[in-house]
């Protein structure tokens, strides 16, 4: 929650230049909401949805189906052209590469893993999007490595695709969370650090960013470290500081929360941003919520509110 003191603080700074950032809604909250609450969507109410409101653009997710595979243009050129019907672009595309995993003691499969998500890079631009954004494999995928060989094998499987994206003038983003390989700031760090990953960026979750350093409702401990200049793009939520307890008594990642609902200083980590001289998208990200119209709307609201 916005305190007086860090709305004052960064008032000042915030009116100095003008944002540039866009907004966007995130399929992957309500396809998600879908399968945890039994909610049901449709496309164009989703679409109408964030043109009404004034997002810009959305990133996509498979929603109620695969996507287009990156060689077939017909379905490439008819998805875009139905997002842009709207007023809207996709900017991002979630990846999720099938049937390899970066970090596997073969290296045939990191290498197929490599040619996977540059396939998918290429589909983002495809779409008319800016970015990529994937996400490190479960724990359970690196059960047989150790600390630096995990670290070492995604580097390696990375190391295309980031070289890919950069000649293809696009962020491939990377999103670390309590259940994946990627769980500490420490393993954020190595892999930062690592030869061929000087262009990797990173996706701005403050849920996960939180319960990465301990659920101290502090998402700028771990912005601060690693650096506003290293962040492709914001997943913006707010959080509690605990993992997600789903419905059926499961547990998930970190838990995401409508902005305002949760504990953590928007205003604060919006001015970090904006100090830091972040100038890309921010998605209302809804990851598990019952009602992720609502959450949507709620976060663009926060960021406006901080504009003005």
């Amino acid at each position: 929650m916005q305190t007086r003191r860090s709305f004052l603080a960064v008032s000042a700074a915030a009116l100095a230049k003008p944002t540039l950032w866009k907004t966007a809604i995130g399929l992957n909250g309500f396809g998600s909401s879908e399968r945890a609450f039994g909610k049901k969507y449709e496309l164009d109410e989703i679409l109408k949805f964030a043109r009404d409101e004034g997002f810009d653009g959305v990133e996509w997710w498979p929603f109620h189906g695969p996507y287009p595979d990156p060689g077939d243009a017909a379905a490439i050129r008819a998805l875009r052209s139905k997002v842009e019907g709207f007023g809207l672009r996709i900017f991002s595309v979630q990846t999720a590469p099938r049937g390899a995993n970066p970090v596997s003691a073969d290296r045939a499969v990191r290498e197929k893993y490599s040619e996977l998500l540059k396939a998918q890079i290429d589909l983002a631009k495809k779409l008319g999007g800016e970015a990529a954004g994937m996400w490190p494999p479960p724990l359970a995928a690196a059960k047989d490595a150790s600390e630096d060989e995990i670290v070492e094998r995604l580097a390696e499987s990375l190391r295309p695709a980031v070289r890919h994206a950069t000649d293809q003038g696009m962020i491939l983003a990377i999103e670390g969370e309590p259940p994946l390989v990627i769980n500490s700031p420490a393993r954020y760090k190595k892999l930062l650090a690592a030869p061929g990953m000087k262009e990797l960026k990173v996706i701005f979750d403050p849920s996960h960013f939180d319960l990465l350093t301990g659920g101290k409702l502090r998402p700028d401990i771990l912005l601060e470290d690693l650096g506003v200049s290293r962040i492709g793009y914001v997943q913006l939520t707010d959080g509690d500081g605990t993992l997600l307890k789903r419905p059926d008594g499961t547990v998930g990642t970190s838990k995401h929360l409508a902005a305002g609902d949760g504990k953590y200083d928007m205003g604060r980590l919006l001015g970090m941003l904006h100090k830091g001289g972040f100038r890309g998208w921010i998605q209302m990200d809804t990851w598990e919520t019952e009602d992720p119209f609502r959450a949507s709307r709620r976060g663009r609201e926060a960021v406006s509110r901080f504009r003005s």
